[in-house]
């Protein structure tokens, strides 16, 4: 999988296709959507993944979906630290299936366990030597951690009714771990703290949970504050949380937050927001300066960032716990400025006087002052960053460039993530400043755009860079500033207005044109190679417009041009053929029946199977007939079909697939092209001629009922199809009414064969008529 570039964008006027323009037209192009489609502030460039799940998620708790629990996410230090600890005398393979595999059975642990106690020398499972004093301490720790585990790893079911509070461990089964640990040889100091984990546990899963609190403060002294040191201590912070003891248990919480990174998201989860004042207290309870920024730095999660940063950077400006606050304030003023917006600026500054007003100015002037003393942070380079960055909003180009530069001082060369986001900064802020495309700002932004569109995009979906908001907020900006030039072809190539561009044909001649040019300029063979629509697609698009204007001829002409091509796909790098004009339609369009049934007729067997271009041949012929007057009525009356099945309403949808229309069947029908698909005129002009030239009753009680089928389309498409989307008739919307032809068809034509067959298939006839069946 590939990041890709969304295939539809949104279009606006062109001043306000500037910095917050389209984000949401690429996050959700193709429904495709990711982070780096949102913003271009990467915060894995700044703070290590111990904070990850607390970076900034427009819409998720956790960023990346990241789950609170896992059951297993020390495991593989757990299989590690025991292998080690039992060195020869257990396979590695064996350790970590009696440990951590789910094929490890309760009759195994027993197993091994009664042989230990009944004195054998080995096991008849495994072959163990049980003399081994560390292959004893291995399987009594079993017998206990899975005996404990039964308990402390119950699932929740919301569905069962009859048992919806986990079970407890039993508390007799905790002092006897208690009194097993207690009875220890103390001299085994791995074993010894990994009972003391267990006894910990047990006390936290069992009917007395208080008890945790009083034997963690009577013990954990003598215990080496390592991981489980801090998981014994979040049970003590959750058995004062279950007293509702929140000053303790979020002490605690913020201690563990602290001191053990790999807890840092379930100590934040289960930590509890209080007022100020509370907050306060907590702080001012303890000595230890990371301790009290942890406080704040979870609560910068859950209140205010900007006065949990300044409260951080108060207790001790270096402390890690401040940069990752500083992403997730950047990351959320983001969310402020790279929306879309339909409002037209009339000029540059008001723009960019309207997006300024959205960045938290009293919070971007204190992390300006901070950057400026880039000695007292541990991370100056992050801190120069989100300054230059904002600066960017606030149109302070001057200070924006000085900040980047001053950030490449303090980056590391080696870390290509965090050079590669110093880039992509100092590419938006030039791009921003740019008010005219002449040659000498192309060459200069040239490098740069080829290094966006050429090498990043080849960047797996892995790469945390978030450079797809850049890439599409550079080609609007600069779609924008081609089009205040007057130079269409290039603001159609880098944002592409579609449908709505192709309609004019002097547009489509003028882009056929360039395309096939040879001598283009740097920035234009770029994006030309970049551009969304090829030759055929353009040739197609016009040869449907011409169609829908009933000029046929010039209809095959430009579909002849539409040779088949192969096409990359952004998803996969495999090769799709396209046919174009040898694209083969799935109904016959001449066909003109009583019900509209496009997989009916889809489903039949074609005794004549059209393409593209011979439907259009064939109706090129049929016009012929009826301008030399040759079988004027059935000629009509299959051309009138034709027309009618090439709308929505017809067999014939597939002819109007096109890149370029970007229409393929669906009840979303862009606004641009519901005068073609919907309208019924074109059916409408060959069926009065068919009608003029009917000489029996047959003839003219079908025209009768197809001018019914017109009618309602028209009133289908003013009533039903003006919104955003059409559901097909449900709830109370109106189906049919007396139709001028359904009056026409019973006053005159009710002695017909033709007649009897409306009756039989059409149910709205046989409502109007007061049938019942």
């Amino acid at each position: 999988m590939k990041k890709k570039f969304g295939k539809r964008l949104l279009y606006a006027s062109s001043l306000s296709l500037l910095l917050g323009a389209g984000v949401y037209s690429y996050g959700c192009a193709d429904g495709w959507w990711s982070y780096s489609s949102l913003s271009n502030f990467t915060p894995e460039a700044f703070v290590d993944n111990s904070y990850k799940p607390m970076f900034f998620a427009p819409s998720e708790r956790f960023y990346d979906g990241a789950y609170m629990y896992n059951s297993g996410m020390y495991n593989d230090d757990i299989v590690k630290d025991w292998t080690q600890y039992l060195g020869n005398a257990i396979p590695a393979e064996v350790v970590k299936e009696c440990l951590v595999s789910n094929e490890f059975q309760m009759d195994t642990m027993y197993t091994l366990y009664s042989e230990l106690r009944k004195g054998k020398k080995r096991s008849s499972i495994y072959d163990l030597d049980l003399k081994n004093k560390k292959v004893e301490n291995f399987i009594n720790f079993l017998n206990f951690a899975k005996t404990i585990e039964q308990y402390s790893a119950q699932e929740y079911n919301y569905w069962d009714y009859e048992k919806n509070v986990s079970e407890q461990l039993p508390s007799d089964y905790a002092n006897k771990v208690q009194s097993y640990y207690e009875k220890m040889d103390k001299k085994d100091t791995f074993f010894m703290n990994r009972m003391w984990f267990q006894v910990m546990k047990a006390k936290f899963y069992s009917a007395d949970k208080s008890s945790v609190v009083s034997y963690f403060d009577k013990t954990a002294s003598s215990q080496p504050q390592n991981t489980l040191y801090y998981r014994a201590m979040g049970y003590v912070a959750g058995a004062h949380y279950q007293k509702a003891d929140f000053m303790k248990s979020n002490l605690l919480y913020a201690t563990v937050f602290d001191k053990e990174p790999s807890m840092r998201q379930v100590a934040l989860y289960n930590f509890k927001a209080l007022d100020k004042a509370s907050i306060n207290k907590i702080v001012d309870s303890t000595s230890d300066k990371e301790v009290k920024a942890a406080v704040w730095a979870i609560m910068g999660y859950y209140d205010d960032l900007g006065e949990s940063m300044k409260r951080v950077y108060e207790v001790n400006p270096k402390s890690p716990h401040i940069d990752y606050l500083l992403t997730r304030w950047v990351n959320l003023q983001e969310q402020e400025v790279n929306v879309f917006t339909e409002s037209s600026f009339k000029s540059r500054e008001e723009y960019f006087k309207a997006i300024k007003k959205k960045i938290d100015q009293n919070t971007l002037k204190w992390v300006k002052s901070v950057a400026d003393k880039p000695q007292d942070v541990a991370n100056p380079v992050l801190w120069k960053l989100a300054s230059g960055y904002m600066d960017i909003f606030q149109g302070d180009y001057k200070n924006a460039t000085k900040q980047i530069e001053d950030s490449k001082t303090y980056a590391k060369k080696d870390d290509k993530l965090l050079s590669e986001q110093i880039r992509i900064f100092a590419l938006i802020n030039n791009v921003s400043q740019v008010k005219k495309m002449d040659k000498s700002t192309e060459d200069k932004l040239l490098p740069e755009l080829k290094w966006v569109y050429t090498e990043l995009v080849k960047n797996d979906y892995t790469d945390p860079l978030r450079y797809d908001y850049a890439a599409n907020w550079i080609r609007q900006f600069l779609s924008a500033t081609y089009k205040e030039q007057g130079n269409t072809i290039m603001a159609e190539i880098l944002h592409s207005q579609g449908v709505e561009y192709y309609k004019d044909i002097k547009r489509s001649n003028a882009m056929e044109s360039f395309l096939l040019r040879t001598n283009h300029s740097g920035i234009e063979s770029l994006f030309a190679s970049l551009y969304q629509y090829n030759l055929s697609d353009i040739y197609e698009s016009r040869a449907i417009h011409l169609f829908y204007e009933d000029k046929i001829d010039e209809a095959i002409v430009e579909m002849q041009k539409a040779k088949p091509i192969k096409r990359k796909n952004t998803y996969d790098d495999e090769y799709t053929e396209f046919a174009y004009s040898s694209s083969q339609l799935y109904g016959n369009p001449f066909n003109g029946k009583i019900k509209d049934c496009n997989d009916c007729d889809h489903a039949a067997k074609q005794t004549t199977v059209y393409t593209k271009l011979s439907f259009l041949e064939k109706l090129k012929e049929m016009e012929a007939n009826i301008a030399s007057g040759n079988d004027v009525f059935n000629n009509a009356l299959l051309v009138g079909n034709a027309f009618y099945n090439v709308t929505y309403y017809g067999n014939g949808r597939s002819f109007y697939y096109n890149s370029i229309w970007d229409e393929y069947g669906s009840n979303t029908i862009n606004v641009g092209n519901r005068s073609n698909i919907l309208n019924m005129s074109n059916a409408r002009k060959y069926y009065d001629i068919a009608k003029k030239n009917a000489t029996t009753k047959e003839q003219k009680a079908k025209l009768a009922y197809f001018d019914a089928k017109l009618e309602r389309n028209d009133f289908y498409a003013q009533t039903y199809h003006s919104g955003d989307y059409y559901y097909g008739g449900w709830g109370d919307a109106v189906m049919f009414k007396k139709w001028k032809g359904f009056i026409e068809l019973k006053n005159n034509y009710s002695d017909t064969k033709y007649y009897q067959e409306v009756i039989k298939e059409c149910g709205y006839f046989r409502k109007y008529l007061g049938l019942n069946y």
